[in-house]
């Protein structure tokens, strides 16, 4: 899908796509920002005959496995982010899975374009909320702005990502399960992924405040400086988050073997109460005359219960007086 953007004379944003009626490629104009999601071959190669923009460069930004870098290729720039975004998954539907996919920035003297191999909340939510700042123009200033609100919008996916922490940590109190825990798992990997993303576009954002085309402006060079910020801001809401989610699963991990231990405690105590019955009744089942052998079926029922109850009782006793120095201790 292709969208196309045009500063005019007012400094309005304009927009126009296939879907309002428009022949979207009679819009490409110089000065103009191309904006395509999932592109198709048929589309990459319109584009690159229309702008004078390398394929294979646009063909780099949408791979899914492209890492962030910055290319410059004779009069084209090649800017790739990584950016994140969120969807339900559908093994743990109460929760959103976080990852990040690659947004290609490219542009030249003429001609700016935007790639995006999957659906992203970046680019739509830059034009809706700030529209009145984008020059389409400006190809230095876009492609920054772009990078700082990338920024914005790895802090607003650690935001979600705590509160889907604090959901499934509500769960967690009201009853252990193993679906729980795996939720928790995969809140943990989102947060490696969206930290592997932070990492990889503050690189590029130091490469980018390096170069000379770059700095331009002075303005320019200050909102590089609040990128740089924004993004290290995000990647240490990151950290923080997987720290408090490790030591919570760390946590969950204890009061499993502990729920484990008081039950094999539980089962072990009734195995021991549960034997001497059959110890007893075990020495009236032998080869041998015995003294009592008359009414030997009662005497071992008795004595067989008598042993179990007064056994029973002493370790409740002992175990209570264990619980005792416990909390002394405490």
């Amino acid at each position: 899908m292709i969208t196309v953007y045009l500063t005019n004379q007012n400094s309005e944003l304009l927009c126009f796509t296939a879907s309002s009626g428009y022949d979207i490629y009679e819009k490409i104009v110089p000065k103009s920002w191309i904006y395509m999601v999932e592109p198709t071959d048929e589309e990459i190669k319109k584009v690159s005959q229309i702008t004078g923009i390398n394929e294979a460069m646009m063909r780099i930004a949408c791979d899914e496995e492209e890492s962030a870098h910055i290319d410059i290729d004779d009069d084209t720039t090649l800017v790739v982010m990584d950016t994140g975004v969120f969807k339900q998954d559908p093994a743990y539907p109460e929760i959103n899975t976080y990852y990040t996919t690659p947004i290609g920035v490219l542009f030249n003297a003429s001609y700016y374009v935007t790639v995006s191999a999957k659906p992203d909340l970046l680019i739509p939510n830059l034009v809706t909320k700030y529209a009145k700042s984008l020059f389409t123009n400006k190809h230095i200033r876009l492609t920054i702005q772009i990078m700082y609100r990338n920024a914005t919008n790895f802090v607003y996916m650690a935001k979600l990502l705590d509160k889907d922490s604090e959901y499934v940590q509500n769960k967690l109190h009201e009853s252990l399960q193993n679906t729980e825990i795996f939720e928790l798992m995969n809140l943990g990997k989102s947060l490696v992924y969206l930290s592997t993303g932070l990492n990889a576009d503050i690189l590029v954002l130091e490469k980018i405040k390096r170069l000379d085309s770059f700095k331009q402006y002075e303005e320019d060079l200050e909102l590089i400086d609040d990128a740089i910020v924004e993004n290290r801001q995000a990647l240490e809401m990151c950290s923080i988050h997987r720290d408090v989610l490790n030591g919570t699963m760390d946590a969950y991990a204890s009061v499993i073997n502990n729920n484990v231990n008081s039950l094999m405690k539980t089962l072990t105590v009734v195995t021991i109460v549960l034997s001497i019955p059959t110890l007893v009744a075990s020495f009236f089942g032998m080869n041998f005359d015995l003294p009592i052998q008359e009414n030997g079926f009662v005497i071992a029922l008795v004595l067989g219960l008598s042993l179990s109850l007064l056994c029973a009782f002493v370790l409740v006793r002992y175990t209570k007086s264990i619980k005792g120095m416990k909390k002394k201790i405490k």
